[in-house]
């Protein structure tokens, strides 16, 4: 109110009664009635939180209006949201970098993939460090897990022969990934997807034969787990009631699948349930070192869209999903390794998405 008293000071005898005539608002609804206050838009008189000086020609007396906030809180919020189509433009005239997310790439990435010798060690120390029913439903679980002593995630991703990454090496480091929002029965995907092909770079051939490797792993791993199972794991019935042994009624997928004509694909997930507050999903999404608000805002939502960019595929191995399925009619048991993104790191100037189903 400090500019509104300035400006009444050397206004005229009327302006200053205008202003000897506000009162001080408060909830009780007697004193807003015996004024008639009422906000300019709604005519609202409960709720009255701000006045305004408005002044319509230079030759007009200045008058003061009152707004609510109920109306303020809507305009707000209109004015903050954005359409899907709306971000989807934003998002593809926004394909620009910076740098620095890099330390902390190579900070993770030379104590799991830096060498052959410490891949190695990461993944002879990869165990189950427990079986939990999954959260939101309980008739299904999942091996979380860990390495080094329990105390590491496994991570891998593609580097160049014995040496850190920087910025500048990330679209040589990238592949081209793309995510369908939503299936054809409209439920929301939490996936990007990678067809493998012949014309891979070198340092995509060793990571998809990293890949491979921790497929192996995690098969192994599931067997020897089932062939020492006793009555105090969570899933000891599951596996009685289907019959299953160590070689027998349960199928793995992993991170390499294939799909029709014997294609392979590479699958990374995402975390669409955001773990912090200020966040739209647990996963972060970067272009080079810029934090892209937009494309977080979009795979949030439960509305249909395609995405296509090159990803730096930076992974981690969090989870084994183990649930009952009926396979030719046969009951039995799978195991689904997930591996989700460190971050989503899209390269500049590779970003295509769209509302259209194609």
């Amino acid at each position: 109110m400090k500019a509104l008293d300035k400006f009444l000071k050397n206004r005229s005898e009327d302006s200053l009664r205008e202003k000897n005539k506000l009162p001080v608002l408060d909830d009780e609804k007697k004193e807003i009635k015996k004024y008639s206050i009422c906000c300019k838009r709604c005519n609202n008189n409960k709720y009255i939180e701000l006045r305004r000086l408005q002044i319509r020609r230079c030759d007009e007396e200045a008058t003061i209006v009152y707004y609510c906030s109920n109306l303020l809180k809507f305009k707000m919020q209109k004015k903050n949201f954005k359409s899907s189509e709306q971000l989807v433009k934003s998002i593809n005239f926004s394909n620009k970098s910076s740098t620095s997310r890099m330390d902390y790439y190579n900070r993770i990435l030379s104590s799991s993939c830096s060498t052959d010798m410490i891949f190695q060690r990461m993944i002879s120390t990869i165990n189950f460090k427990e079986v939990v029913p999954l959260p939101k439903n309980n008739s299904m679980f999942r091996f979380v897990i860990k390495c080094f002593n329990n105390t590491n995630n496994v991570i891998l991703g593609p580097l160049k022969i014995s040496s850190g990454i920087t910025l500048m090496d990330l679209p040589s480091l990238s592949i081209p990934m793309s995510h369908y929002h939503l299936n054809k029965n409209n439920f929301v995907q939490d996936n990007f997807i990678h067809r493998i092909s012949e014309n891979e770079t070198e340092p995509m051939k060793k990571f998809i034969e990293r890949l491979r490797f921790i497929d192996s792993c995690m098969q192994m791993l599931i067997s020897d787990y089932i062939r020492h199972i006793d009555e105090s794991s969570p899933i000891y019935y599951m596996l009685k009631k289907n019959n299953v042994t160590f070689n027998k009624n349960w199928i793995f997928t992993g991170i390499i699948n294939k799909g029709n004509n014997n294609t392979e694909y590479i699958n990374i997930r995402y975390f669409k349930d955001s773990f912090k507050g200020k966040k739209k999903i647990g996963t972060n999404v970067y272009c080079g070192d810029d934090y892209l608000d937009e494309m977080a805002d979009l795979l949030s939502r439960d509305t249909f869209c395609y995405i296509n960019g090159n990803i730096y595929p930076l992974i981690k191995v969090n989870y084994i999903i183990i649930n009952e399925r009926i396979v030719n009619n046969i009951p039995m048991v799978n195991f689904t390794c997930k591996a989700y993104f460190v971050d989503i790191n899209f390269i500049p100037n590779s970003i295509h998405c769209s509302t259209k189903r194609l």
